[in-house]
């Protein structure tokens, strides 16, 4: 019983979004914002802006019959930017993990 109710929580769990915060460094770390990773199930899909307003990009799998196409054709994938501008990061976490099933209907998400 113990083991189907741990099953259930990470099926749960593995239809949200992580995030990843990476602060810059080196010698000119104060010329160059934070990074806000988007993770699912541990790869990278995508990236949240750091300066206001808070934007959202993802990397999506071109597709001629969605329309997601571009004039590079030595490339798969590309950079898409969400509509859904935040005030705050938090905001944006929020919203994009409860958007998640239409954004996994809608396109396919590149991992890295």
């Amino acid at each position: 019983m113990k083991h189907i109710k741990l099953f259930e929580n990470f099926l749960n769990e593995a239809d949200k979004f992580t995030f990843k915060t990476t602060k810059s460094t080196g010698r000119y770390r104060s010329f160059y914002s934070d990074s806000h990773d988007i993770k699912l199930k541990g790869n990278k899909v995508g990236n949240i802006q750091d300066e206001k307003p808070f934007k959202i990009k993802l990397m999506v799998m071109k597709n001629e019959a969605k329309g997601i196409t571009d004039n590079n054709p030595n490339c798969p994938w590309k950079w898409i930017t969400l509509k859904k501008e935040s005030e705050s990061l938090e905001e944006a976490k929020t919203w994009i993990n409860s958007v998640i099933e239409q954004i996994q209907k809608q396109y396919e998400l590149k991992k890295i």
